[in-house]
């Protein structure tokens, strides 16, 4: 007999829990088509063509893979690269948890996980809303090279040292 405690099982990851690389890829397709859809937030997606669709969709599977504790790789670009100049605000935001709501219905997901995957969602806000829109900041800049970006005129997006991603995503567990 020892002394020592016994190992307590480790819960298994999220991506275990959510059903895995499958399961998330059918999911984020619902969210993207649901999200499509949606009166405030469909036009983001009006003039995307289907491979840059298709990039997006298995960038978003990977990305939640990677950071839910799935084997698959994030190649995409960091969150606020990725959504500087979209000129996203609150009410886009809210529509997205709105889309997300209603696949966690469809999905009939428990709440413990919808909380669990809000609570990570939510760690990257300061990450996609906020940022002036690109083509906002173009044309109230008329002597802006539009190939040097939005810094070029002073729009500094986000305000604060660090990006939001780097301050905001979790570390992995190996």
């Amino acid at each position: 007999m020892t002394d020592q405690q016994p190992s307590i099982e480790q819960q298994p990851s999220l991506y275990t829990r959510l059903g895995g690389y499958d399961v998330i890829y059918q999911f984020a397709g619902a969210v993207l088509r649901k999200t499509m859809a949606h009166p405030v937030i469909g036009h983001i997606w009006a003039h995307m063509s289907e491979s840059t669709f298709q990039k997006e969709h298995i960038n978003f599977v990977d990305f939640l893979s990677q950071h839910w504790g799935g084997s698959a790789k994030y190649r995409g670009r960091d969150m606020v690269t990725a959504h500087r100049g979209m000129g996203l605000t609150e009410e886009h935001w809210q529509a997205t948890l709105d889309c997300l709501e209603e696949c966690y219905n469809d999905y009939d997901l428990a709440p413990e996980l919808r909380k669990e995957v809000n609570d990570f969602l939510v760690k990257f806000k300061p990450a996609v809303i906020g940022s002036p829109s690109y083509r906002d900041v173009v044309l109230a800049h008329p002597e802006m090279d539009p190939a040097k970006g939005m810094k070029s005129v002073g729009v500094i997006w986000p305000k604060h040292g660090k990006s939001a991603e780097q301050e905001t995503v979790p570390k992995l567990e190996q």
